[in-house]
């Protein structure tokens, strides 16, 4: 089956290609093949980027549609032309469409600027083992753990763990907890900033970060963040580690940030892709960052967990559901 006809308007959708995609649930749209939509979307009122989303799935564009989306020349690079939409900027970067984003004439650089989920264990995993293991043979480290050991127990091995372990624990835990605010921090001040009309830098730059997820939501291949930028980042944030904590616990702190930056990637990946089950808290965020792209696009930043958002009163409130969602 290549083919699942709806009808809105006297219009005719092939929705075959969204239906795992759909934020309400591959479910709730299989009994309404071959149907008319009209009563339903009444009875289920449904955001602008919807039903701005449902026109890329008609079989046959409409004129005024198209019309928005010839602001740019979709079949030539973006990133050097969203720079000259000004003021239609923000509210075209708003309204999502089911096509590939491609950023670079150079397909050197196009494929330096995505990247598949499965890269990113691959590359992050074992820069985390080299903080564990630089931490563990931090020569401070060891110092002071046995002078402690040789003044006081007998036991050399099992104590000087112990003490190993005691440096370890509340320093991941403190580099966990120094990510979510990163992620909350940058998803909600920088990802989205409304650039002025009248830069053309910042305009690229959010598109660049961030703008363009949020115009092509379904594109798999920008789902995660391109591990080249990424490592530049971390490399700034490394520096900045160093200078701040003691050298004791700092490769620690790195491996907990590194952990929650890779916690991070994968689940937004697997909140757009991913099917969890009714009730289950990768349900509860995934529903959210639904809410997020189609609905609220000013609440929702929490990608891992939602306690800043509820903090800084960003939360969301989702719709009680008749029946749980399948996706």
């Amino acid at each position: 089956m290549t083919e699942f006809l709806v009808k809105y308007r006297d219009r005719i959708y092939n929705i075959y290609n969204f239906l795992n995609n759909h934020p309400g649930g591959k479910n709730t749209l299989m009994r309404l093949k071959d149907r008319d939509l009209d009563k339903e979307l009444a009875k289920n009122p449904h955001s602008k980027s919807a039903y701005y989303l449902l026109e890329e799935f008609a079989v046959q564009h409409q004129v005024r549609y198209n019309e928005y989306e010839n602001l740019i020349n979709w079949d030539k690079p973006m990133l050097w032309q969203v720079g000259f939409m000004g003021e239609q900027y923000w509210e075209w970067v708003n309204l999502p469409v089911n096509r590939p984003i491609r950023f670079f004439q150079s397909d050197i650089l196009e494929k330096l600027s995505i990247s598949p989920w499965y890269i990113l264990p691959i590359i992050w995993l074992p820069i985390i083992t080299y903080f564990f293991y630089m931490g563990l043979n931090n020569k401070k480290i060891i110092n002071i753990c046995m002078k402690i050991i040789i003044r006081i127990f007998h036991h050399i091995k099992c104590v000087y763990f112990l003490c190993i372990v005691q440096n370890i624990l509340p320093s991941l835990v403190l580099g966990l907890f120094i990510w979510t605010i990163l992620e909350y921090f940058f998803h909600r001040k920088i990802f989205h900033f409304r650039p002025p009309h009248n830069s053309k830098v910042l305009i690229t730059l959010h598109f660049l970060l961030h703008g363009n997820h949020h115009k092509a939501p379904l594109d798999n291949r920008r789902q995660v963040f391109p591990p080249t930028f990424a490592l530049f980042l971390a490399a700034i944030a490394w520096e900045i580690y160093k200078a701040i904590f003691p050298v004791t616990i700092v490769y620690f702190i790195a491996a907990g940030s590194t952990i929650g930056y890779l916690s991070y990637d994968l689940m937004h990946y697997y909140l757009h892709n991913g099917a969890p089950l009714a009730e289950s808290y990768l349900y509860t965020m995934k529903r959210k960052h639904n809410y997020h792209h189609f609905v609220h696009h000013d609440q929702g930043f929490g990608i891992t967990n939602g306690l800043w958002d509820q903090i800084l009163n960003t939360d969301l409130t989702l719709r009680e559901l008749k029946e749980p969602l399948k996706w």
